[in-house]
């Protein structure tokens, strides 16, 4: 059976081309001007804490716009095939981001739905059509309290540039050349580590849950989890989570971090890969100086974010991104 996998793995890696480019990033608080009465945003209104203009709201569309664009240089020149984004307000300001910036020549599509999160903030999907053909997409709802759902998309990646069926898609027979991602953005620490667990492992629970009843009907099913998981690749919850459904940490050992905390980085966006995806492929923290600023506190790098506290700081995110190749070895 697993001569059988490595087969299948090797065909779908062959279908891309040899590589599959995928971007993740938590982009911080990416909302429009705009007061939704359904959510709690009205920090970023031009009237609120943060004065959320319509100038600094372009400045930071822009910046997303560049950092995903620069990343090409990862992949050997071409755009990611797949970008995944968390803390993502709604779908306007995810067209403006695909249709109103250079990365409108990749025409990007889209798959976003309003999570039950208070804040408002979501996940979503950017994938180029002319690469990945979406089959199945969905989404995670977690019981027993309001948050981020976790968003769910079987893809088929290839080649030419024929347009994609209209999402979501008709279900299909298993292929080779697919992908099944679970984009994840967990609850945070936010009130303290302790009264915040109870919270992340009923996320983790729905998303085992999904994974049994995909891996008893597909042992090899080619899946990549990833996100911001709010938590580091060496707590008990994510090495659980690895060791019973066969994960492989894409980011255990990177150097560096995705955020900085007092002085001190840590990795809380990740990337699980099934075991025949992960060995050929491999992730890296994608630092571009242009996200960086000094660390006055501590000395060093740390990210440098849209706003301290009330105070516009320019910047794109208080993340760095995470990218992956999926590489066949022949």
């Amino acid at each position: 059976m697993r001569k059988i996998c490595a087969v299948v793995i090797v065909a779908f890696l062959a279908a891309i081309g040899a590589k599959a480019q995928i971007f993740c990033w938590n982009v911080e608080n990416f909302f429009d001007t705009f007061d939704d009465p359904a959510t709690v945003d009205e920090a970023f209104t031009p009237r609120g804490e943060y004065r959320w203009s319509k100038r600094r709201f372009e400045a930071k569309r822009n910046l997303i716009a560049k950092t995903i664009i620069v990343s090409a240089e990862c992949f050997g020149g071409r755009l990611p095939a797949i970008v995944g984004l968390c803390e993502v307000e709604n779908g306007a300001v995810l067209r403006t981001l695909a249709e109103d910036t250079p990365l409108a020549k990749t025409r990007y599509r889209t798959i976003h739905r309003e999570s039950p999160d208070p804040r408002g903030i979501d996940v979503a999907l950017l994938y180029d059509p002319s690469r990945v053909k979406v089959l199945i997409c969905g989404f995670i709802t977690i019981s027993g309290f309001a948050t981020r759902e976790i968003l769910y998309a079987k893809v088929a990646m290839r080649g030419g540039e024929t347009e994609p069926d209209t999402l979501p898609g008709a279900d299909v027979l298993p292929e080779p050349d697919t992908l099944h991602i679970f984009l994840n953005h967990w609850p945070s620490k936010y009130g303290g580590a302790a009264a915040s667990e109870i919270k992340r492992e009923a996320v983790i629970c729905a998303l085992e849950n999904t994974l049994d009843s995909l891996t008893r009907a597909d042992p090899g099913a080619g899946i990549l989890v990833m996100g911001d998981l709010n938590d580091t690749p060496d707590a008990p919850s994510i090495t659980a989570l690895c060791r019973r459904q066969n994960l492989k940490n894409l980011t255990r050992d990177l150097a560096g971090g995705t955020i900085r905390y007092k002085g001190k980085w840590e990795t809380i966006d990740q990337m699980l890969v099934s075991p025949l995806l992960a060995a050929n492929a491999r992730a890296e923290i994608f630092r571009p100086d242009f996200l960086l600023e000094d660390d006055r506190s501590f000395l060093g790098k740390k990210p440098r974010r849209t706003s301290i506290g009330p105070r516009y700081n320019v910047g794109a995110s208080d993340h760095l991104p995470i990218v992956a190749i999926l590489r066949a070895t022949f």
